[in-house]
């Protein structure tokens, strides 16, 4: 075959052009990252092969900033290390002589209305059909402080601010719901479990257009939820939650009505009150196993299981009532054991949910958790499945949902005011996984776009 010089400059030019576009591409984002921390906004970011351990792409890549919510990966790391992949919280169930019912809570962050059900069901087939009332509920696995000290606002009524209990329901959470009747009618509201502690207060009218306002506080033991405004004739089900401001009261409640509706009587009117536990169990019912309960936490960003987890590693490895500082303290332990070291200088862990201004990490060191994990392979599994999938769950479900990273792409998010983040992994053509870590704190948020065209050009 002959080519002529014409022919072999043509062939020199698209080879040229190509690889020019492809170092376009690739160079591009570390550009405008460098171009945002110029311009005042702090930038820590790192992209590392992490099959070959080639670095890819790195600005102030050892520079701590706050990753807001990604510091769960240092959280759900710890709890699969030092708990358990197969780790069940238990809930037990006691007897008392005088046919009174006593529940001693395992912190269980998961239980919801359907393990109250199948609880209710294990002690009817156990043979318990009635008991006297009276029930007491112990919180003891975990301390007092319902609120982590570092959390960024103690005070608000949302869902994201859940007390943290040795018993708890539903997240420690309460839905009111507002569905639309006809037009010029009260809409119909109401909540996802009739507690007699939770109060509403107001009317919402079907109308045109969707207006509806809300208010949630605390009186006492009352919890006043206040409604107003407008919902549509035609829309769907609005639904807004709210914390539960004492979740073992809560968690009395709901089990006193699962009783009665699953044929276990009481022979007078329910009674709920706090105490201590005593003797053997009845019955104990287990939680579905931690890898479950991981994925929940990092595929919704949820900071009730996180805080939760923090204090399980304090109760279950020191046998005692589990507390945020010294569950953090075996994070902070695990960490450096992988080659990240959370006390190092600018460095600081004092929250394993994130939400806090106090935590400050770097890109390198969740890169250096991604390489452990993927060395290792041990948790490999577990940890990458626990991750959102852009364009398709979790957090990244509305995000590079057209781009090529789609489907692909799997990263923990972290969003406070100010504070955007997202790391985790890509696997690229040649199957090997790209490690990501970005943060930004400033003004600007990670620009999305520019990185999911890094991604697909490796």
């Amino acid at each position: 075959m002959r080519f002529s010089i014409n022919s072999f400059l043509v062939l020199f030019l698209l080879i040229s052009s190509n690889f020019a576009e492809a170092r376009g591409k690739e160079g591009n984002l570390e550009s405008i990252l460098k171009g945002l921390a110029k311009g005042g906004t702090h930038v820590t970011a790192q992209i590392v092969n992490l099959t070959n351990s080639r670095t890819l792409l790195s600005v102030n890549a050892d520079q701590p900033l706050n990753p807001a919510s990604s510091i769960k990966l240092f959280t759900a790391y710890t709890a699969l290390e030092r708990l358990g992949i197969n780790y069940q919280f238990k809930t037990g169930i006691y007897l008392n002589q005088d046919n009174s019912v006593c529940v001693k809570g395992g912190g269980d962050p998961s239980f919801v209305m359907e393990d109250l059900y199948l609880l209710v069901q294990g002690l009817k087939r156990k043979g318990l059909d009635q008991y006297s009332g009276k029930i007491t509920l112990d919180a003891t696995a975990y301390d007092e402080e319902l609120y982590p000290e570092d959390r960024s606002d103690q005070n608000s009524e949302r869902a994201y601010n859940a007390p943290i209990s040795g018993l708890n329901f539903n997240y420690n959470t309460i839905s009111v719901f507002v569905n639309p009747t006809s037009k010029g009618s009260p809409a119909h509201v109401g909540l996802d479990f009739p507690f007699s502690f939770v109060k509403i207060e107001g009317k919402v009218m079907t109308a045109s257009g969707t207006d509806v306002t809300w208010d949630k506080k605390g009186k006492g033991d009352l919890e006043i939820v206040s409604l107003g405004g407008k919902i549509s004739e035609d829309a769907d089900e609005w639904r807004k939650p709210f914390r539960i401001r004492k979740p073992s009261l809560a968690f009395g409640e709901a089990l006193s009505t699962m009783l009665e509706s699953g044929g276990v009587k009481s022979k007078t009117k329910p009674v709920v009150s706090e105490g201590t536990c005593l003797g053997d169990p009845y019955f104990v019912y287990s939680s579905k196993p931690l890898s479950f309960v991981v994925q929940l936490m990092d595929k919704y960003s949820n900071n009730f299981i996180a805080d939760s987890l923090v204090k399980a590693l304090d109760h279950e490895v020191n046998h005692r009532s589990g507390g945020a500082e010294g569950g953090l303290r075996f994070i902070r332990t695990e960490m450096l054991k992988v080659g990240v070291n959370l006390e190092s200088k600018g460095r600081s862990m004092v929250s394993g949910s994130g939400l806090t201004n106090g935590n400050k990490v770097s890109a390198s060191d969740f890169i250096g958790l991604l390489k452990h994990i993927h060395k290792e392979k041990r948790f490999l599994p577990e940890m990458f499945a626990s991750l959102p999938i852009a364009g398709v769950d979790g957090t990244l479900k509305r995000k590079y949902e057209k781009s090529d990273v789609a489907e692909r792409l799997r990263g923990k998010t972290g969003t406070l005011n100010g504070v955007q983040s997202l790391v985790g992994v890509y696997p690229n053509d040649e199957g090997e996984w790209l490690g990501i870590a970005v943060i930004v704190n400033g003004g600007h948020g990670i620009p999305e776009a520019d990185l999911a065209r890094f991604l697909s050009a490796h």
